[in-house]
């Protein structure tokens, strides 16, 4: 190496560190703060673990899971670590929460599935690149054990768009399904059984007339059979760079055979109409709300 290129290699260094030092030591003194780095667009679509609760109601629920685990619930029912093999990094393994949701005066029909990470909420990358739990094979699991048994109205998982979900911080619901939504869905001739198919469908369904002034909606249906993926990475992987998966809404309903279910999405431009379809998946529950 040329031994004097190496000195003022080194005295650069040196002199962008005092530099840098000052113009910090000046911020301070001035009664300055030297300022944060902006968020990136990731950070924006995600939120950060720093957003405070107090300052905002929408993220009362990231407020109620923030700095939880399982010896320490807070106000859930439970803080779960699922086991090593499902975690996206054994070494640093998330948790989600178990909570009671706010929306049925019915009685256990009406539970959330929260990770105590920080994702607002579907439109979050996070949820599709590979560092975050399947959350919907939790909440089917979880929905199975403690939503009431109904034969009439089985269980429904499902998670609601940007615009219609009262919460910023990601949440799945678990809930009965409306009769009139599982009729129907029992009722489609040769459904699609390709998940990989998925945006390709779209099935017109009855939905709970009280929710909305319209009582049928557009869905992307398919019937699955097998272990249930983690649908916001399928969902998103099957959309264009032009579709915003913030303006959907996903939900999994109990097809009544072993490890089989109804598969749906919906956005409210689905159909070639103005609203035909749906962000929010709480027409498809059995809730009469609160």
């Amino acid at each position: 190496m040329d031994d004097t290129r190496s000195h003022r290699f080194t005295r650069l260094l040196v002199t962008t560190a005092v530099s840098a030092a000052v113009v910090v030591s000046t911020a301070l003194t001035a009664g300055g703060v030297a300022s944060a780095a902006p968020p990136t667009p990731t950070q924006k679509l995600c939120g950060q673990a720093g957003d405070n609760p107090k300052t905002d109601n929408r993220l009362w629920l990231w407020g109620q899971v923030k700095n939880t685990t399982p010896k320490k619930r807070g106000s859930n029912l439970e803080v779960v670590q699922p086991a090593a093999q499902v975690q996206p990094n054994p070494k640093k393994p998330k948790y989600y929460a178990v909570r009671h949701g706010g929306d049925s005066k019915g009685v256990n029909d009406d539970f959330l599935i929260v990770p105590t990470n920080r994702v607002r909420g579907i439109e979050c990358p996070y949820l599709w690149d590979g560092s975050q739990l399947n959350l919907w094979s939790a909440a089917w699991w979880q929905g199975g054990k403690l939503v009431a048994k109904d034969p009439a109205k089985p269980l429904a998982i499902g998670v609601n768009s940007v615009e219609k979900r009262g919460q910023d911080q990601l949440h799945l619901h678990m809930a009965q399904v409306y009769p009139g939504t599982l009729r129907d869905l029992r009722a489609i001739q040769q459904p699609e059984t390709n998940l990989y198919a998925w945006t390709k469908t779209d099935v017109i369904l009855n939905v709970d007339p009280a929710k909305t002034p319209n009582s049928k909606r557009h869905f992307h249906v398919v019937k699955y059979t097998g272990g249930l993926p983690d649908l916001f990475k399928v969902l998103h992987g099957q959309l264009t760079a032009s579709q915003d998966i913030g303006k959907y809404s996903i939900a999994v309903v109990d097809a009544g055979q072993p490890n089989t279910y109804f598969v749906l999405a919906s956005t409210p431009t689905l159909g070639g109409g103005t609203a035909t379809g749906t962000g929010s998946m709480d027409e498809i529950y059995a809730w009469v709300h609160k």
